[in-house]
């Protein structure tokens, strides 16, 4: 019934974003944490040549579930339509007692750079520069089949702004993105995703914001 309730609250357009923006280089969401959550949502850019097997490999997710959380956007799991933005869940952990966010595991290919890892593969939920903070590896001697840790942001809310919405979803921002068309996909109001979002330029066409949803 819970999983029902999850569904149903989440149909809130395209895709949505978790608590305040962040520019995930400099990387707290908050200064500190004492615990985190079961889940949490990132809004997944649906890139050309990717497909559903690939994205839940990455993210450490079953293709079942994904396609669970995007009835509208995947109406069949033997395909996904390129550039759309699906919700992708995971769990969200306090990391080291400082900064909610999840650590990856990321299987490397040859070529791959961290810049490809972060804008390509996890779909801007990250910058190549925070990638790289967590590695250590040098930026041009990642060594081909190694493991990377890949560490997205992401939030459990905030209740001194609300505590009627338990769910936020990290949303990387685009070219042409604004405050109202993402308040307008979310279903809110632009001055409630603002609350959650004091600092952010919605129109920066990057950068990481966060949109509340209810559980």
């Amino acid at each position: 019934m819970l999983r029902l309730r999850l569904r149903l609250r989440l149909r809130l357009g395209l895709g949505l974003g978790f608590l305040a923006v962040v520019s995930v280089c400099v990387v707290t969401v908050e200064s500190r944490c004492s615990g985190g959550c079961d889940l949490a949502l990132g809004s997944y850019y649906v890139w050309g040549d990717s497909n559903l097997s690939f994205i839940g490999e990455v993210m450490a997710v079953r293709v079942a579930e994904i396609v669970s959380y995007n009835p509208d956007e995947i109406p069949n799991q033997d395909y996904v339509q390129t550039d759309v933005r699906i919700n992708i869940p995971f769990r969200c952990d306090c990391i080291n007692n400082e900064f909610l966010g999840r650590v990856f595991r990321y299987s490397v290919r040859s070529g791959d750079t961290y810049e490809r890892i972060a804008t390509l593969y996890y779909s801007n939920l990250t910058t190549a520069a925070w990638v790289q903070k967590f590695n250590s590896y040098g930026a041009s001697s990642i060594p081909d089949n190694a493991t990377v840790n890949v560490t997205v942001n992401c939030s459990c809310g905030d209740s001194t702004v609300s505590e009627n919405y338990g769910l936020f979803i990290t949303y990387p921002l685009r070219t042409g993105d604004t405050l109202e068309s993402v308040a307008s996909a979310a279903n809110l109001s632009t001055d409630l995703v603002r609350s959650y979002n004091r600092n952010a330029n919605f129109s920066a066409g990057s950068g990481l914001v966060y949109i509340p949803g209810k559980v």
